[in-house]
């Protein structure tokens, strides 16, 4: 008699957590997201080294570092929207601070996404499936994926505290090679965490856009704690609550502190193993939460091609309108604080922003330039769900009856442009709401129009994607954030670097007035609509004389 004795022999290693399946699919999902941490790593060590290298010369003695950290650190305003100013006249400190809000933001956002792309976004596309039809299972499948995006995370920290080491190799710096590594690992904690939230979205979600959706929702509640946290000394302890608040407390550079660190070790270890343990208990394709089988008839949104869309994506929609309401209101409550310590020195700070006028506008300015980032990023999603549409094959079905491209594609940038604008109205009303409820004298108007001033540049990222799907569809809502990140980045670099204030040019926020600290120019707002009109009638031109394709 014989018997099998190959699949035996091999079955352990395959199997087991140091397979060669595994470590093939944690190669492979490393080179997917390498590029985008080499990046990462480049613009966190390269914006830390330059806000270092700018603060020794523009504050070269003690007395100036004095008065500029008496200046900044007594606003809590600032302290909610750019985090503390604790130590920022030292070196170390003043780094820090610059660099904390934008660039944990950018690295929890990054790590978000490429987890719903290596998991649940490989699952939709159908690629997964045919990975577990290998020698490995979805928990091991998982589980290497997941490490190779630790890996990435890490490479992200590990390279910008390189690059800010060599920064520290100025004597008017003074970094040490430890403590540069240090600093590098804190930015990349948030990031850490969110690779966990992301891995456990896709699980419970049965599609890439819901997994990505959801997984927003919650980086939004943390951003709002860390807010809460730094408004004053009642609520700093809520700073352990948030992922953002653990980089704040490790204090690089001033106090180090590695408690901090070993709590996010160990929630991201803990939501790594969540999301393992789902992937074994699901269906392919299905999430943990599933819709019902059936469910009574709803006839709204189904006579049009594009009814059906809002229908299908009405949720989403909502939930981004809520969230922009939700960041206004906030920002509306914390303004009190700008009325009631504020020094007036502490405009010479957002002037680098470009603020005018009343400290309270200022502050309301720099306010919606973290609100049009979130606007601005809406039509990622949106944009995602058109291609989904297409390269799943469902597009063919309904340009097969009587759906007109034009009508079916027109009809979805519509869509998007109209809740654009809703969700900048409802940031302003807010931001009104919440600065009435604490007795801050600022009208309706002024920060309605305020939330109105993101749209023109919301609705060019929207007209910049729509042109992407036209051509290349896989690549539109990856387009759309890889914009809207370079020009934040760009724009707050410049703000203090004054050697590298050209690159202003290449971002969207800079043609952007900070209203209600700055002015908007009526002839700026024409033609930002114009340029996003423009875009939207060459992409619907261009998706008229392509194939389209059948998944």
């Amino acid at each position: 008699m014989t018997t099998p004795v190959v699949a035996p022999v091999d079955a352990p290693d395959a199997a087991g957590p140091r397979g060669r399946a595994e470590r093939a699919i944690a190669r492979r999902a490393l080179r997917q997201v390498g590029i985008g941490a080499a990046v990462c790593a480049v613009a966190f060590g390269g914006t830390a080294a330059s806000s270092a290298l700018s603060y020794v010369t523009t504050f070269p003695t003690e007395a100036s570092r004095q008065a500029a950290a008496a200046a900044t650190s007594a606003s809590s305003g600032m302290a909610v929207l750019l985090g503390p100013a604790g130590g920022i006249d030292t070196v170390g400190g003043y780094t820090v601070y610059k660099g904390f809000v934008f660039l944990t933001t950018i690295g929890a956002i990054w790590a978000l996404l490429a987890a719903t792309r290596l998991l649940r976004g490989e699952e939709d596309t159908g690629r997964w499936q045919l990975v577990l039809a290998g020698s490995t299972r979805p928990a091991s499948a998982t589980a290497a994926t997941l490490a190779a995006l630790g890996v990435a995370v890490l490479l992200v920290g590990l390279g910008s505290g390189l690059i800010t080491a060599l920064a520290g190799l100025n004597p008017d710096v003074g970094f040490g090679p430890g403590a540069s590594l240090f600093y590098g690992v804190s930015l990349v904690v948030p990031a850490a965490a969110f690779v966990g939230v992301g891995a456990v979205t896709s699980q419970l979600w049965g599609t890439r856009r819901a997994a990505t959706a959801m997984a927003m929702v919650v980086f939004g509640v943390l951003f709002a704690v860390r807010m809460v946290a730094d408004a004053g000394p009642g609520t700093r302890w809520l700073l352990w609550c948030t992922p953002f608040g653990w980089t704040e407390l490790m204090q690089a550079f001033t106090a180090p502190d590695l408690r901090p660190l070993g709590l996010a070790v160990v929630v991201a270890g803990v939501l790594a193993a969540t999301a393992t343990a789902l992937s074994a208990r699901r269906d392919l394709g299905a999430g943990i939460l599933s819709s019902r089988d059936s469910a009574a008839l709803r006839p709204f949104g189904l006579r049009s091609a594009t009814g059906v869309y809002l229908r299908v994506e009405l949720g989403v929609l909502v939930a981004w309108c809520v969230g922009a309401f939700a960041s206004g209101l906030l920002y509306g409550v914390v303004s009190k604080l700008t009325t009631s310590d504020a020094l007036d020195t502490i405009g010479d700070t957002l002037d680098k922003f470009g603020g005018e006028g009343p400290f309270v506008k200022q502050y309301f300015g720099v306010a919606f330039l973290i609100t049009a980032t979130v606007v601005a990023l809406l039509p990622a999603g949106q944009l995602g769900a058109a291609s989904d549409e297409e390269m799943s094959g469902r597009l063919v079905h309904v340009l097969a009856g009587r759906t007109r491209r034009r009508s079916w594609f027109a009809g979805r940038l519509a869509v998007t442009a109209t809740v654009v604008v809703v969700a900048g109205v409802v940031a302003g009303l807010g931001c009104w709401l919440g600065a009435v409820t604490q007795g801050v004298d600022i009208d309706l108007a002024t920060l309605v129009g305020a939330g109105l001033n993101v749209v023109p540049t919301a609705l060019v990222t929207l007209g910049l994607g729509a042109v992407v799907l036209a051509v290349a569809p896989r690549a539109a809502s990856t387009t759309v954030y890889v914009v809207v990140i370079w020009s934040l980045l760009v724009d707050i670099l410049a703000s203090m670097v004054t050697s590298v204030s050209w690159l202003k040019q290449t971002s969207l926020f800079h043609y952007m007035a900070l209203a209600p600290g700055q002015t908007p120019e009526a002839r700026t707002v024409l033609l930002t609509l114009s340029l996003a009109l423009a875009l939207t009638a060459l992409a619907t031109a261009l998706f008229e004389r392509r194939d389209i394709a059948g998944g």
